[in-house]
């Protein structure tokens, strides 16, 4: 015979087992949630975020609550793009985003901490060969630069105009050096007629005494061909005391 009250113990333990998978799918639950935000968020592409966020709250009945990033955006009107990490940024990043989002080839940044950046552009993106004129694909490009160096105006602005070592064939350029140094002022003289003041840019033509690589290739002289954009803070000095 069974002893009383034998089925009375079974009862606590089935419903005991039933508690811990209950808490271990609500902690599943909690850290599937936790690394889609890390994810979302450390990509910074808010369409994304936003799409990823919707399939979880699909998948789990609407139990996700919305996050302060959707809500900054609702706030903002929808399709605002809000940067969470806008106090990180810096011209680097900024110069990154920029050359990304205009598909700009051959275009580098060296990101000099505290002091500045340097943006590379290669020389056929930015003028046709033997040509001063500025290639209009690149004018939404140098437009974001000169919004961008507006919001930091303690950095000053060297552009600078390189070659490699051919000598130029066209008849009104004596040399590499005009060529380049004409490069460097036509787009110096765009920023001016765009809002930066003068006392923030200059210009220099380096001609081939800078190369970044041997010109003993057509790939490295086309590497060698570019224009730079150095960004530089200027440390103020107090004034002096008599």
């Amino acid at each position: 015979m069974e002893k009383p009250g034998r089925g009375h113990y079974s009862e606590p333990e089935t419903e005991g087992e039933s508690e811990w998978l209950a808490t271990f799918a609500d902690l599943s639950t909690l850290l599937l949630c936790f690394f889609v935000l890390l994810f979302s968020i450390s990509s910074i592409d808010n369409k994304k975020f936003r799409s990823i966020m919707s399939e979880v709250r699909v998948s789990l009945g609407n139990a996700v609550p919305m996050t302060a990033l959707e809500h900054e955006e609702v706030k903002e009107g929808g399709d605002a793009v809000i940067n969470l990490l806008s106090k990180q940024k810096t011209v680097a990043t900024e110069l990154e985003d920029i050359i990304n989002d205009e598909k700009l080839s051959s275009s580098t940044v060296v990101d000099m901490g505290d002091e500045g950046a340097l943006l590379r552009i290669g020389g056929k993106v930015m003028f046709e060969s033997g040509s001063v004129e500025i290639n209009p694909r690149v004018f939404s490009a140098l437009d974001k630069i000169i919004i961008m160096a507006l919001k930091y105006p303690e950095y000053h602005i060297d552009i600078k105009g390189h070659t490699d070592n051919i000598p130029i064939s066209v008849g009104k350029f004596l040399s590499n050096w005009e060529l380049s140094a004409l490069r460097a002022t036509t787009v110096l003289r765009y920023f001016l007629d765009n809002g930066l003041g003068a006392e923030r840019l200059t210009a220099t033509g380096y001609a081939d005494t800078q190369p970044l690589v041997s010109n003993l290739t057509s790939e490295n002289r086309a590497r060698n061909r570019r224009v730079e954009f150095l960004f530089k803070k200027v440390v103020k000095k107090g004034n002096d005391q008599g």
